[in-house]
């Protein structure tokens, strides 16, 4: 009869627990979408609007976004195909290649062997709070061999200014000057960072960019890229126009979520809000030295959901409400069969989902995921 009962508990456990994984897969509209759109059966992330290229960015956030609606599977399923075709099945040992698609030769493969940081550190990130929040230490090895990678072949001593995250390989010019990627720094990752890799120089990279933060967004915008030299002297991008796109707008995502240790950063960023305001949208791109649009007629709707959690922060309700209007009418535009592009779901993913509560980050950076509190 014990035994019974026991079999019994055990059923209404397993039960318990597949019901509970089945609502976290349902209970994030916006993702599910997602994956029926970008997200292969094999975990390739597809950006179709792109020659179908795959990047290890779109697979980083994946794994991201499937911790955090508890798909573990889906999760399992996007890091194998990540490490078989971006690390040759060697993800930690190895730096995942950036760029996977369609090769000239006709075969699909890797196009550039060069590997992201923001995305290496996307991962490794996703590997370890997956280990802690489904008690799978198995994940964290991974992780820890890839922050050992960053740190040997993507972290860089730049004179006074401190060490540096290189945003790949051929980011480092003459002179002893580096050229920066602001994007590549989310707040609460590095707090995190530097709270489970107490030896990596997570705490310096972040110190030292919040000390050149002034002068990085000395017009109160961001731009994509900046250059420092070893004296610590920021000046504008040099390989190309200055400018404050697509990479700069997730600056403003991850200030505006990871909460109190990101005031000053939200505070320093507040003359965008104004031009955001002034527009009624996010402009596609900003001289980052004058803070004037370069082209103001268009505003990609992924912009709207970056910047909804750098709008809550400071407390500006009009402009948020505003922003979050234009997203659902673009969600109904889509359904009625409107194309929509990676990256712009992407954005909306992070910014509306953190806003809808789907996820939050605590005061040392670990993932707070809805289907957890």
């Amino acid at each position: 009869m014990m035994r019974f009962k026991l079999i019994v508990f055990g059923v209404f456990l397993g039960w318990t627990m597949s019901s509970a994984c089945a609502f976290a897969a349902t209970d994030w509209p916006e993702w599910n979408d997602f994956v029926g759109r970008f997200v292969q059966a094999d975990g390739r992330v597809i950006d179709i609007t792109f020659d179908r290229k795959s990047t290890s960015e779109g697979q980083s956030y994946a794994l991201f976004f499937a911790l955090v609606a508890n798909q573990r599977a889906r999760f399992d399923t996007i890091l194998k195909w990540t490490s078989d075709n971006l690390a040759a099945g060697q993800l930690g040992d190895k730096l995942p290649a950036w760029l996977w698609g369609l090769r000239e030769d006709g075969s699909w493969g890797v196009k550039d062997e060069n590997s992201a940081s923001d995305a290496n550190l996307w991962i490794a990130y996703s590997l370890l709070e997956a280990a802690r929040l489904w008690k799978a230490p198995g994940y964290a090895e991974t992780g820890r061999k890839l922050l050992a990678q960053i740190r040997r072949h993507q972290v860089a001593q730049a004179g006074s200014a401190g060490p540096v995250l290189l945003p790949g390989y051929g980011f480092t010019l003459d002179k002893g000057r580096f050229r920066l990627n602001p994007s590549y720094l989310p707040g609460f990752m590095f707090r995190y960072l530097a709270a489970v890799d107490p030896q990596g120089p997570w705490r310096s990279v972040w110190d030292g960019y919040m000390r050149m933060a002034p002068k990085i967004f000395s017009a109160g915008v961001a731009p994509d890229l900046f250059v420092v030299d070893s004296n610590g002297v920021i000046m504008p991008d040099t390989e190309r126009e200055p400018s404050g796109s697509y990479d700069a707008i997730r600056v403003y995502l991850w200030a505006g979520m990871s909460g109190p240790g990101s005031q000053d950063l939200v505070k320093m960023l507040s003359p965008y809000a104004v031009l955001i305001r002034k527009l009624g949208s996010p402009p596609e791109k900003v001289n980052p030295l004058s803070a004037v649009p370069i082209k103001s007629d268009y505003s990609p709707i992924g912009f709207s959901g970056a910047v909804l959690p750098f709008l809550s922060a400071l407390d500006d309700k009009p402009t948020l409400e505003k922003q979050r209007e234009r997203i659902r009418v673009d969600a109904l535009r889509a359904k009625l069969g409107e194309p929509t592009n990676y990256y712009d779901q992407v954005l909306i993913l992070f910014g509306k989902g953190w806003l809808d509560g789907q996820y939050r980050f605590d005061g040392q950076g670990r993932l707070q995921p809805k289907w957890m509190r």
